[in-house]
């Protein structure tokens, strides 16, 4: 049974127990931290505030349905996990048992997804590679006086670009902009 089925199971609210059962699920959110690096940052909920984040994505502040199955609409089957520096939610996709991570652009009326990791433990490498990258670096006046060097930047989004089978690296090339 995969995930999504045990997390509607018939039903039209989520049971996120079903979620919290999936081992890479539990193993990211357990062990996951917020990145900060230079102006950008991702935020990753606890595992106690995951349905809650739900709200305003999936789900109105009264627990209705905000999701259908149209262009531009929020899916059923996407589960927020995270926020960039600029709100715009992080989310896994937990119809696929990899649990792929997408992000997408809050404020434009629809929703259009866009990879930035082909499942779970990808982006957990990633994130381990900004972590790294962030020594130093972790606010604006720390990466004025030490930027991320072009070998840096050619390195770490070739190894994300590689690791991913080749997915379109764009999000990851502007979350390292820092202007």
């Amino acid at each position: 049974m995969s995930i999504f089925s045990k997390l509607f199971n018939g039903n039209e609210k989520p049971n996120f127990n079903a979620l919290f059962e999936n081992e890479n699920f539990k193993n990211f959110i357990s062990k996951a931290e917020d990145i900060s690096l230079g102006y950008s940052e991702i935020n990753i909920f606890k595992l106690e505030n995951i349905e809650k984040e739900q709200i305003g994505y999936s789900v109105s502040e009264n627990g209705k349905s905000l999701t259908g199955n149209k262009n531009g609409d929020w899916k059923k089957n996407w589960v927020v996990i995270a926020t960039d520096n600029m709100d715009d939610p992080i989310f896994v996709d937990i119809e696929n048992q990899n649990l792929p991570v997408f992000i997408a652009e809050h404020g434009n009326g629809e929703w259009e997804e866009n990879y930035i990791a082909i499942s779970i433990e990808k982006f957990s490498s990633i994130l381990n590679d900004l972590r790294i990258l962030s020594i130093n670096r972790q606010n604006p006046v720390e990466i004025e006086k030490n930027p991320i060097s072009e070998t840096e930047l050619e390195l770490f989004l070739t190894k994300t670009k590689n690791d991913n089978n080749w997915m379109d690296i764009e999000y990851w090339k502007i979350f390292l902009e820092n202007d």
